[in-house]
Parts: structure tokens; C-alpha cells; sequence
């Protein structure tokens, strides 16, 4: 019954409403009727011509027996006519009558389906924008009011929240600077330094340069809303600038860099496509496996611009398709501090599609390997 909706609830409750009136009903009007057949039935049985009745029922004696034989048979299949017709027509109203219920109950339940596909719409990147429509009627309006009242508390603490990560990282940002000049100037003027001197500071200043770069994409993340988006956008040409700029570290891996773009132009942020774009090629390249490849795909599909990244790297496990862009989640963590990750790529990756109101998922290769398909409206 739990799993039933509240407009299926309704239905069965007023189909069983009316069918056990309509059961009720129709035992009552058949016994009622049953009794005044058998009384007809036995008045014919014993009746007894009075002299002074003016009334005369002429039936030969031989056929009188037949008579009432067939008399009592066409009482007993008139009482059983009776009954039948009497629960076709309670099925008949009761299936009716949970039809009646059925539209009427949906009818009635159109605001929450509309108050449904409003909260359906609401995400963390408009909370703002997004309201329950609030002029309904009475039984749905107080809930409007409160879900609108959670909308705004919510927005108000993932202000704060996108703040405090701003301001952390805008005020780590600096010390750290200083840090890495000192361990660089450092090692410049102690060239001669004995081997575990030079192993400490070449790691010291390997854990800056990390702690720097997650500074920068805490500072990219929390300002994104800020970035202006009405930028003309030409895929290919970006596309042809990413791989030049990655082909450095695609042939130290020994990867090969494949792309087939068709002229597309969309409305957006370039730096901010860019950026996602990069991570997701730069992703590719940094997992794949030596002698491997990466196809870089932008077509057009119902309206929108579909940017695919394929790589022949060991792909990623069914489980954690959806947890892969959620931020600092990384499949093997020992492997991604090798490769100098933080876990924050790809959630900026899907942080920057749902700005442009388009969508990123995650899909297994044919064979091996890993595709990351971008849905951007055009």
C-alpha cells in the first residue's frame, strides 16, 4: 500500500467505499424482493376459490400441477435474474464510480504534481532562482512557504560556504607563495647541499606547488558564479588549442592526440570551457596507458553541442561512475598523489557544464578505456 500513490490510495478507498454500499444495498433490495416472490409464489399455492368471489382462474385439473410447477420455477429464475442484474450493476457502479474517482482525485491532486515538478528543477546552482509557486490552494500553500523558506536558508549557508572557501584559499594563497620563492631561492644558493638536504627540499616544494595548485581551483570553484558567460565560443579552434598546449605531456606519456570537430558555436564563458575541456583531456592523458590514445569529439546533436573525450586508459568501475564528480573523490588515491591530483577536477568539470546549463556523465569504452560526454546547449 506504501508504495501505491496518494491518487491510487484515493481510488481503491472510494471504489471499497461504494462497493460495500453497493453490496449492502443490492443484499437488501434482493431480499427484499426475494421475500415478495415466495409470498406471491405461496399466495398461488394456497389459494382457494371462494364462493362469493367474482374472480376464476380456469386451469383444467390436469394441467393444474404442471402449472404450478412451472409457476414456482419462473419465481426461483426471476429471484435468480433479480440477483444477477443486481451485482452486474453493483460492479458496474463501482468500476464507474472509481473511474469518477480517479479523474476527480487527479484533478485534485494537480498542484502537488506542479509543486513536484518545480522541486524537480531545483539544484544548488539556483536555488535562488528557483521558487514554489505559492498562490495555490490552501492544503498545498503552506507547504510552498516552507519549502521556499528551506530554499532560502540553504542558499544563504552554500553563500557562506563558497565565501569561506573563497577566503581560505585567497588567504592560504599568499603565505604559500612566499614559501615556495624561499625553498627556490634556497636551493639556488645551496647548490652543494648534502643529498638528504636536497631530497627535503625538492619535497618540500613539490607538496607547495600541490598545495598551490589546489589553492587556485578552490579559488576557480567558489568564484565561478562571478564569471561573465556571454562569451561566442568556437569548439574547434578551442579544442585545437588545448591539444597543442597538451601535447608536451602527451608525448612524455606516450600518448597520441586525436581530434574530429565540427564547427560548432555556442554561448558561454571561454575561459571556463576551456578549463573543463583541459581537465578532461588532461585527465585522459595523465590515466591512459603508455602507447594509448585520446579521441577529442565535438558534434552537434538535438540542439545541443556534444563534447566527447575517449581514452584507452583502464577505465573506471561501475560504482563509482557518479561519485567520480563529487569533489576530492579519487578511484585509487596513491596512484592520483602520483600523477599530482587533488580531487577536484572533474567536479569543476561538472560544476562549469551545469553553469551552462548542460550535463556530464560518464560512460565505459568500447573495450577499454573511459568516455566523458559533455551535453551544452547551443
Amino acid at each position: 500500500m506504501k508504495r501505491l500513490s496518494l491518487q491510487w490510495r484515493i481510488t481503491l478507498m472510494t471504489a471499497l467505499l461504494i462497493a460495500g454500499a453497493c453490496i449492502c444495498l443490492n443484499l437488501l433490495l434482493y431480499r427484499s424482493g426475494a421475500s415478495g416472490m415466495d409470498n406471491l409464489n405461496g399466495y398461488v399455492l394456497q389459494y382457494q376459490q371462494d364462493g362469493g368471489e367474482d374472480l376464476t382462474i380456469e386451469i383444467p385439473e390436469d394441467q393444474m400441477s404442471d402449472f404450478l410447477v412451472q409457476f414456482s420455477q419462473e419465481v426461483y429464475d426471476t429471484k435468480t435474474i433479480f440477483g444477477r442484474k443486481g451485482w452486474c450493476i453493483t460492479a458496474v457502479v463501482t468500476l464507474f464510480s472509481a473511474a469518477i474517482a480517479y479523474f476527480i482525485s487527479g484533478k485534485a491532486l494537480e498542484p502537488l504534481k506542479e509543486l513536484a515538478q518545480q522541486a524537480e528543477k531545483v539544484d544548488q546552482d539556483n536555488l535562488v532562482d528557483v521558487r514554489l509557486e505559492e498562490n495555490t490552494v490552501a492544503e498545498f500553500r503552506q507547504l510552498s512557504q516552507s519549502v521556499n523558506q528551506m530554499l532560502n536558508r540553504l542558499a544563504h549557508s552554500f553563500d557562506l560556504q563558497r565565501q569561506f572557501a573563497g577566503n581560505a584559499a585567497h588567504e592560504l594563497k599568499t603565505p604559500l607563495a612566499i614559501m615556495q620563492a624561499k625553498l627556490e631561492i634556497f636551493a639556488e644558493d645551496h647548490m652543494n647541499t648534502d643529498a638528504e638536504t636536497a631530497e627535503l627540499v625538492h619535497f618540500q616544494t613539490e607538496q607547495i606547488a600541490r598545495l598551490s595548485a589546489l589553492v587556485r581551483t578552490l579559488l576557480e570553484m567558489s568564484n565561478l558564479q562571478a564569471v561573465p558567460r556571454d562569451d561566442c565560443i568556437e569548439l574547434a579552434p578551442l579544442a585545437d588549442e588545448i591539444v597543442t598546449d597538451l601535447t608536451p605531456l602527451a608525448q612524455k606519456k606516450q600518448i597520441t592526440l586525436h581530434q574530429e570537430c565540427e564547427d560548432i558555436h555556442i554561448i558561454g564563458s571561454d575561459a571556463l570551457i576551456y578549463r573543463m575541456l583541459f581537465n578532461l583531456v588532461e585527465n585522459a592523458i595523465k590515466y591512459n596507458q603508455p602507447g594509448g590514445s585520446v579521441q577529442i569529439t565535438i558534434s552537434q546533436s538535438n540542439g545541443k553541442a556534444i563534447l566527447r573525450v575517449a581514452d584507452t586508459g583502464c577505465g573506471i568501475p561501475d560504482e563509482y561512475r557518479t561519485s567520480i564528480f563529487e569533489p576530492f573523490f579519487r578511484v585509487d588515491k596513491s596512484r592520483s598523489r602520483e600523477m599530482g591530483g587533488a580531487g577536484l577536477g572533474l567536479a569543476l568539470v561538472r560544476e562549469i557544464a551545469a553553469l551552462h546549463g548542460g550535463t556530464v556523465q560518464d560512460e565505459p569504452a568500447e573495450g577499454a578505456g573511459t568516455v566523458f560526454t559533455v551535453a551544452l546547449p547551443m
